[in-house]
Formats: C-alpha cells, structure tokens, sequence
C-alpha cells in the first residue's frame, strides 16, 4: 500500500508538471489537496509535500518568466528589424537612389495615372524591360550607339544615354504640339495595345485621334480625298442639303494630324512614310530591328513589351495633358487682358465724347440754395 504522502506529492508535482508544459493552467494546491481527501485517504501536511511544492512552483516561475522574456526579446528584434530598414531606406533616398515605394513601377498604374516625363527614372524603365532588345543576328546598324551590350545573344539597350533622354526629348515635343492646339494621332495595332490608345486619346480630348483597327490603310493621308471624300460628303449633306462645299479640299485639309505617334513601326511602315512625304513629324517605339532614321523623334526601347509600351504611351499622353492646360491658361490670360483694354479703351472714347460746358450747366443746376446766399 502507498504511503499517503507519497501519493499526495505525486499529485502535485504531476499537476504542476501538466501546467508548465500543457496549455492548462495550473490547480491550485487547495483543489490538489481536496481530490486526495474526496479519494478516502486523510491528507496530512508534511514538509516534504511543502518542499515539493515550492520547487515546482519555482520552476513555473522560472518557465513563465522565461518565455515572458523570449516575447519581449522576440518583440524587441521585430522593432530593430523595422528600425534598421527605415535607417536604411533613408541613407539611399541621400544618396540619390531612384527605387522607392512611390517611383517603383506598378502595372496597373502605368496606364490609369502615368507619371510626368521629368519624373521617369531608370527603375521604371528596368522594371518594364524597356532595355530588352531582338537578337543580334536582327540589329540595325544604325541602333549601335544606343546599344549598351549584349546578353545571351540579345542587345540590351542603353536606358541611361539613349532611351531615357529620347524619351524626354518626344514628351517635350507632344507637349509643345498640344499648347499649340494640334492634333496628335496615335498609331498602334498589335493586340494588347488598344486599352493604353484609347486612354492616352481620352486624355488628350478634342486634340487626340487613334488608330487601333488591325492594320493601317495606305493612303490615308495621302490620298485622303480619294478615301474619305464619300464619307465627308455624306456628312456634309447631313448639315447642308445643297452640298455646295468641296470634299477633296475638305478633306485634304482637316484630316492631316500635326504629329503622329507609331508604337509599333514593323506593322505601321506605311503610316511612318505617309507622315514623311506629308512633312508631318514622327514619334515611334524603335526597336532594335528598326531603323530609327526612318523615324523624326525614335524612342530606343522594347516594342514587344505591353508594360514598356504603356509607359512609354503614358508618359507622352501626360505630356500632351500638360500642354493642353498650359494652353487653357494662356488663353485665360489673354482674355483678361483683352477685357482689361477693352475696358480702357471704353472709358478713353467716353472721356473724349464728354463735353465741359454740360457738365458747368449741370453743376449750376445742382448747386446747393443756402452758397448761392452766402
């Protein structure tokens, strides 16, 4: 038969044991000491129970304030860890670098909210593979000096030297075309294309034209008034029944854009040599198997990227913006100047039409009684 106070410190150091180890939490020693009297045994206090005790207690002291301390430690290095990359995130925002949270490339930001050409940094290029090229056996001559190298047989275009500035230079060019009010039309036909167009014309308003459809009909703007001359005229005779004006001239006339932007030149050859011999400025995506003389403004970049292109796309379509709202407010200003000497004017023709002898003969009229009597 077991001693009673064998049994009873067997007990408690098993539910002590259960409660540092189990997520259980510990029984008290009152509850303990009641389930070995309610077992039919007479509980006695003796010191070695109270020794047992006090030892376990102290190990679930010492096991709670261990993994107290653990938590704060663990606590402690995640608030270093978010410290340290704050330190380091604003060491290489001084030293000039372009990689941030708010500069980074985002897909779906390239196309709703294109950032300004003046903002554009290398890291949007790199992230949209602007720099990849074709394979070298497919290289123009006349693209080395914007090539940086090579890579497993693919030339890699120069973003800083080459597609970066090219890129700024056509963004000023549309943005100047815009300010003085002309009409950009832009030319891109490969699938996937059409969503970044038809953003960038929406953008650009009355001002902006498109061409999505599959392929680029030769002649029409050269030989406008051939294609287009029934169209105009069945318009016409919708607002004139007489149909007295002349299409040819009509449509020779309104149907020449001031600038035309190809972003994919391989399939548009035919737009890029109409807008030639028209003398209408040129702004193309030039890949490496195209030549960039063919074009007025090339943009050395990957025209077989969907991220590059909306971009690309983007960032003139922002241009062109900007140059609309540079205009508005011109056109603000001169008409306030325009009102301002209208109103000059206005009062220098009534002070000279105005004669001194009414005005003597009025102020006799209104002169007050009581001075006449003084």
């Amino acid at each position: 038969m077991a001693s009673p106070i064998a049994t009873t410190s067997r007990m408690t150091l098993g539910s002590f044991m259960r409660s540092a180890v189990g997520p259980k939490a510990a029984l008290p020693r009152s509850t303990v000491l009641a389930r070995g009297v309610s077992s039919g045994v007479q509980q006695q206090p003796s010191p070695l129970e109270g020794d047992a005790t006090a030892a376990v207690t102290a190990a679930a002291e010492a096991v709670t304030a261990s993994s107290q301390s653990i938590e704060s430690d663990t606590h402690d290095d995640a608030l270093e860890k978010r410290r340290l990359r704050r330190t380091v995130m604003n060491q290489l925002s001084d030293l000039g670098s372009t990689q941030t949270r708010s500069t980074s490339f985002r897909p779906h930001k390239a196309r709703l909210n294109p950032i300004d050409a003046h903002k554009l940094t290398l890291s949007h290029l790199v992230a949209s593979t602007a720099q990849v090229g074709h394979s070298l056996s497919s290289l123009k001559a006349a693209n080395q000096p914007y090539i940086y190298g090579q890579r497993h047989g693919v030339a890699i275009f120069d973003l800083e030297r080459a597609t970066l500035p090219a890129l700024r230079r056509a963004a000023s060019v549309v943005k100047a075309v815009a300010e003085r009010d002309g009409v950009i039309l832009f030319v891109g036909t490969r699938p996937g294309q059409q969503a970044a167009v038809l953003a960038a014309t929406k953008r650009l308003g009355d001002n902006g034209f498109h061409v999505t459809a599959e392929r680029w009909m030769p002649g029409v703007i050269t030989n406008a008034p051939k294609l287009l001359a029934s169209a105009i005229l069945k318009s016409m005779e919708d607002l004139d029944p007489s149909g007295s004006a002349n299409t040819n001239r009509l449509a020779s006339q309104t149907l020449q854009p001031d600038l035309v932007i190809v972003l994919n030149p391989v399939e548009n050859s035919f737009a890029i040599r109409e807008a030639t011999q028209a003398n209408i400025p040129t702004i193309a995506i030039t890949d490496s198997d195209v030549d960039p003389r063919s074009v007025t403004y090339p943009i050395p970049a990957n025209d077989d990227s969907i991220r590059s292109v909306e971009l690309i796309i983007g960032v003139l379509s922002k241009a062109g913006e900007e140059g609309l709202k540079v205009r508005a407010k011109k056109l603000d200003e001169a008409d306030k100047i325009e009102r301002k000497v209208n109103r000059t004017i206005q009062r220098r023709v009534e002070g000279a039409n105005f004669d001194p002898r009414s005005r003597s003969a009025s102020s006799q009229t209104t002169r007050d009684p009581e001075e006449e009597e003084d």
